[in-house]
């Protein structure tokens, strides 16, 4: 047997390796696998994988930069319990969101004080609000799981943020779903029941549609930002994927009548699909949100709906349940002050050190404090920032949440290292007219933070990992 050795650095429990640094259970197809393949293959299967994502990439004429995305590629199993779980509690919060959204533009919205909205970034009380009758079709919900007391590999789940605007991670899944299949763990795969993830980039295409009162025949756009985002490939395989126009700005127009066309097909676009920052969006494309208004096109993130991304706002989904919808909240909300409250303010700016304090519109990582993990002078410098315009920042206890595993060779055999891992879980609203019928697409694409960080964001040096989920 090739060596496998398991090198625990932080305080998070491990999904992988449990009591004694054993292997769970659940793992036993994949390390079986996996030293039958040892060292050298899974170095070739590397090689193989890279090159397999730089000939789709080239395929789409993009020829400049790797825009494959770093990836680790031992993957990440659920247990059927667990994720049924997830399931029963991402579709109540995606229903209570929508509700919000509709009596947000209704005038009847009582959960979320004025004070929360007023100083939101992401609401702008001079555009109107046209939200459609299903406000948003999807979003990509941030979840931990932290090891319950006594419990070796029991999980609770704690909800981190929510992406109701320009949610990633679909394409990236579907990508990472075939070669984990067919390079990494053929063997494993086929002795796992596995739910498939077929079909889904499709299904995604059919809830966007159904925004348009055209239905199946509407006419999408992505809209990107172009060659330099480090999603670009992606955008490529959501526009194939969906049969969708793939467009920059500049290539968009509006006809006399102020509906929005494709330039070089004449097509008029009925959804607007964003993949590309609202300020440049608008600023190119200025007739847009008027169009979108008076309903000539649907702009899939509309103006204004983004606000149940603010950090402060999503603190109160919990309370939309029990107040929309009569229910108790099946997966808890990490606790949140927000400091466009004069109480929390206090409690935060007395405790500012041993918080995680975030840009209420912040993404991506960007504008995140790890208070515990910081030096005294990056801590005071951050709060300098906050002090100058505190409601736009809420804070969080940190979270020794769950590690996973970034897998590397040595020596003949396999080192494992420890690595904070979220779950990166995707809800659709695909019905026409109704917002309770809620799908969640059957997988994860788990995000693993660079040995030691606890931000797991692509874009801060994390990797991506397929995530199988079993279905018994």
């Amino acid at each position: 047997m090739r060596p496998i050795v398991f090198e625990r650095t932080l305080p998070g429990a491990n999904e992988v390796f449990g009591v004694g640094e054993e292997p769970r259970p659940i793992y036993e197809a994949v390390f079986e696998e996996l030293e039958k393949m040892g060292p050298e293959r899974w170095k070739e299967n590397l090689r193989r994988a890279h090159g397999l994502l730089l000939e789709e990439q080239h395929a789409f004429g993009i020829q400049k930069g790797d825009k494959t995305h770093p990836t680790d590629w031992f993957p990440r199993i659920v247990p059927v319990a667990d994720w049924e779980h997830l399931q029963h509690g991402l579709v109540q919060r995606m229903r209570a969101i929508n509700e919000f959204l509709l009596r947000l533009e209704a005038g009847t919205e009582e959960v979320v004080p004025e004070e929360i909205i007023e100083t939101s970034i992401l609401y702008d009380p001079t555009v109107p609000n046209r939200f459609g009758e299903v406000p948003v079709r999807q979003v990509a919900f941030d979840v931990v799981a932290v090891e319950k007391s006594n419990l070796s590999g029991c999980w609770e789940y704690l909800m981190i943020e929510q992406n109701a605007k320009m949610p990633v991670g679909l394409a990236a899944m579907t990508r990472r779903r075939r070669i984990s299949q067919e390079v990494f763990f053929p063997e494993a795969f086929a002795r796992l029941p596995v739910r498939s993830l077929e079909g889904w980039l499709g299904r995604l295409g059919e809830a966007l549609r159904a925004s348009s009162t055209r239905g199946p025949g509407a006419t999408l756009a992505v809209v990107t930002s172009g060659p330099k985002d480090q999603f670009y490939l992606d955008h490529h395989i959501y526009a194939k994927e969906m049969g969708a126009i793939l467009a920059e700005t500049k290539d968009l127009s509006f006809d006399h009548e102020g509906y929005l066309v494709h330039k070089l097909t004449g097509c008029r676009i009925d959804i607007v699909y964003e993949r590309v920052d609202e300020d440049i969006l608008y600023a190119e494309l200025p007739a847009l949100i008027d169009s979108h208004v008076e309903g000539k096109v649907h702009v899939l993130f509309a103006p204004n709906s983004e606000v149940v991304d603010d950090k402060a706002v999503e603190a109160f989904v919990p309370e939309m349940i029990r107040t929309y919808l009569g229910e108790k909240s099946i997966i808890k909300n990490a606790q949140t002050w927000s400091l466009a409250v004069p109480e929390d303010r206090r409690y935060v700016m007395e405790h500012f050190g041993n918080l995680v304090i975030k840009s209420r519109g912040g993404y991506g990582g960007k504008d995140v404090l790890i208070g515990p993990t910081e030096s005294k002078e990056s801590i005071e410098h951050f709060r300098r920032i906050v002090e100058r315009n505190p409601a736009e920042y809420i804070a969080q206890e940190l979270i020794d949440f769950s590690t996973h595993v970034l897998c590397e060779t040595g020596e003949g055999g396999f080192v494992f290292r420890d690595s904070y891992a979220d779950y990166r879980m995707i809800a659709l609203a695909p019905d026409p007219q109704d917002p309770s019928v809620v799908e969640i697409i059957p997988s994860a694409l788990t995000r693993v933070a660079v040995p030691g960080m606890h931000v797991v964001n692509i874009s801060s040096g994390g990797r991506m990992k397929d995530t199988w989920v079993l279905e018994r």
